[in-house]
């Protein structure tokens, strides 16, 4: 219904004005995701066009992570990542004056590696960046680099997500990037019970299938085969039917439950 909304004459200045309007804004901003994935599924360049509404639109950082997140994943399950169109690194180190803009471009460049797993090019990245810069980084990319040193298992991972949590733990897009690393890392220590303690966060909805899912591989990593058979289980019925890949991710966390030993029966419901 919006993209065709935005197919009539006046649409776009229509758009444009409404972001401003209190009672207007969350439609608008509907229109603008909407009008993204309309670039992203016909193979177009989309990042700058992202970032341009989001500076229209004076979006605050949280505003900005949420778009710049469902884009991102949203352009990497139809093939056209924003890796194919982000040239350069000025977004990262000499923002200049619109820095609403710089700021959405470098959340959908980190957002889109993430969702890649590729931690070091995170790292490498953000090493470039000068100090002065990096001191007014917003929240949301503060996660995504707190995420990095998670999935890389680097030294000061640990104290990076706690740091994270204290400035921003009541943020959606916050606390599932640093889960996310949290579940990429590898011998962190006491990792599944962050990972458990995270999850059980006010932030994340109960039936929050990528929770679960991370939730049972902490369970199944701790031996607790019940446990993680239980919180999969959640996951799978869950999930929204169109989220192929995402099954799969489920399904084969399953597998890997299920070929765990079954426990005592005088153990279970302990």
């Amino acid at each position: 219904m919006i993209r065709g909304l935005l197919d009539t004459p006046g649409s776009y200045s229509a758009l444009a004005a409404a972001v401003h309007r209190d009672d207007l804004r969350p439609t608008a901003l509907a229109a603008i995701r909407s009008l993204v994935e309309q670039d992203i599924d016909e193979g177009r360049p989309w990042p700058s066009e992202a970032a341009r509404w989001l500076s229209r639109a004076g979006a605050d950082w949280q505003t900005s992570a949420a778009l710049a997140n469902h884009l991102a994943w949203y352009a990497r399950s139809r093939r056209n990542s924003a890796l194919a169109h982000l040239v350069g690194t000025d977004h990262l180190t000499q923002p200049g004056t619109d820095r609403i803009h710089a700021q959405a471009l470098r959340h959908i460049h980190l957002a889109a590696l993430r969702f890649d797993f590729r931690c070091r090019s995170i790292q490498q990245l953000l090493d470039q960046v000068p100090g002065s810069e990096r001191a007014r980084w917003d929240p949301y990319t503060r996660a995504l680099a707190a995420f990095a040193l998670l999935g890389s298992s680097a030294a000061g991972a640990l104290e990076a997500l706690d740091r994270s949590l204290a400035e921003a733990g009541d943020n959606p897009q916050v606390c599932h990037a640093l889960l996310h690393g949290l579940w990429l890392g590898d011998g962190l220590p006491d990792q599944a019970e962050h990972i458990l303690e995270l999850a059980a966060w006010p932030t994340f909805d109960d039936d929050d299938p990528v929770m679960l899912f991370r939730t049972a591989t902490a369970w199944r990593s701790l031996g607790r085969r019940s446990e993680a058979l239980a919180v999969i289980d959640r996951a799978l019925e869950a999930l929204d039917p169109n989220q192929s890949d995402v099954h799969a991710d489920l399904v084969r966390e399953r597998a890997l439950i299920t070929a765990l030993a079954r426990e005592p029966q005088h153990d279970r419901g302990h």
